[in-house]
C-alpha cells in the first residue's frame, strides 16, 4: 500500500508505510532515502535520510537493512493511521 508520490522534486517514488526494527511505522519512500518519522514530519516536509552504520531515523528508531519491512493494513490501522487514503499497489 502507499499514501502519496514521494514530494522531493527529485524523485518520482512513493510513499508508504514501514515498520521498523523497533515495531514503530515511519513513512518512507520506496525509491529515494526519504524517511518521515512521523505523519507531522511529512506534513511538514521534514525528512531524514539515514545512513549506515546506525540507520537512524529518532530516537531508539532505526531502519537497517534487514530488519524493516512494508506495513500491511492491520499495522497502519493499530498504529493509528488506518484513516488515511491508502492506496493499494498495481
Amino acid at each position: 500500500m502507499w499514501l502519496v508520490e514521494c514530494p522531493s522534486f527529485w524523485d518520482q517514488g512513493l510513499v508508504r508505510p514501514l515498520v521498523t526494527e523497533s515495531g514503530a511505522i515511519v513513512l518512507r519512500c520506496d525509491s529515494c532515502a526519504a524517511v518521515w518519522p512521523t505523519l507531522a514530519d511529512f506534513e511538514q516536509m521534514e525528512w531524514v535520510e539515514p545512513d549506515e552504520p546506525d540507520w537512524l531515523v529518532g530516537a531508539g528508531v532505526h531502519v537497517r537493512p534487514g530488519t524493516v519491512r512494508w506495513a500491511s493494513r492491520p499495522d497502519v490501522e493499530a498504529a493509528g493511521l488506518g484513516e488515511l487514503k491508502w492506496r493499494a499497489l498495481p
